[in-house]
């Protein structure tokens, strides 16, 4: 038997069939899709996270740069008078300037200045007229005597070498040593080098503490000058004044 209504029904049902399933397909291929864009923004947002991270791990080299280092602890270079009242109680300034005997417009080396505990009033003592040479062989320590003589015409701030003075020959009424000669090299061939820069009648100034007196003594004996004079009349420190010895001439203080 044949049954058209029954074969014509089923002709028209099965298109829509095939069409549920091709939608059916298309969906789940567009599930699949968007759940792959969403793994891969996941992905992607991890990966951010991680190198933030890692960034915030390693500090910026121009934090690193900027951080400043800590000045250097500065020795054997002196002290600024009116910062410690028991340093100057020791060092008495305005008395020791006095014991050298300076005039108005003589011209005054300061060897081994460190930061000028004398030099301003070396400064004063000879006057306008008169110049201070001081000099060290610290830049740091030069840098600050540079800053605390800034506008007086009559100083000049110096850089030498350990073993050799830089002064001018024939050009120094009197060469200051203050607490000095125990850093030179060679305290005999330093004092030999500083005879050409005095002038005919220059003075070398010599002070430290009274236990350093014998050692300074004995070596100027042997680079050939005289202790001339001295002053006594400081707490801990002694002063005295050294010459070349002329020709003919043997007398000089002892070592005590």
């Amino acid at each position: 038997m044949r049954f058209p209504g029954g074969m014509r029904t089923a002709s028209l049902m099965a298109p829509e069939a095939g069409m549920t399933l091709f939608r059916a397909q298309a969906a789940s291929r567009h599930l699949v899709r968007w759940c792959l864009c969403l793994v891969t923004v996941a992905t992607a947002a991890c990966r951010s996270e991680n190198k933030e991270g890692a960034r915030q791990d390693v500090p910026p080299a121009a934090a690193q740069a900027a951080t400043p280092e800590a000045p250097a602890e500065l020795h054997g270079v002196g002290g600024v008078e009116g910062v410690d009242p028991a340093y100057d109680q020791s060092r008495q300034p305005s008395r020791f300037v006095a014991a050298l005997g300076l005039s108005p417009g003589q011209r005054i080396a300061d060897v081994g200045a460190g930061l000028g505990y004398f030099t301003l009033r070396l400064s004063d003592a000879v006057g306008p007229t008169g110049r201070v040479v001081a000099t060290d062989i610290n830049d740091e320590a030069l840098k600050q005597l540079r800053q605390r003589v800034f506008g007086r015409k009559n100083v000049e701030v110096r850089k030498v070498t350990p073993d050799t003075p830089g002064l001018e020959p024939g050009t120094y009424d009197v060469i200051l040593l203050a607490e000095v000669d125990h850093f030179l090299p060679d305290r005999v061939a330093f004092l030999e080098s500083l005879r050409p820069a005095l002038t005919p009648n220059g003075r070398i100034a010599v002070t430290h503490l009274r236990a350093m007196r014998p050692p300074l003594v004995a070596a100027a004996q042997a680079a050939g000058y005289a202790v001339v004079s001295e002053f006594n009349d400081l707490p801990v420190h002694y002063l005295l004044f050294l010459q070349p010895v002329r020709s003919g001439d043997t007398s000089s203080t002892a070592p005590r």
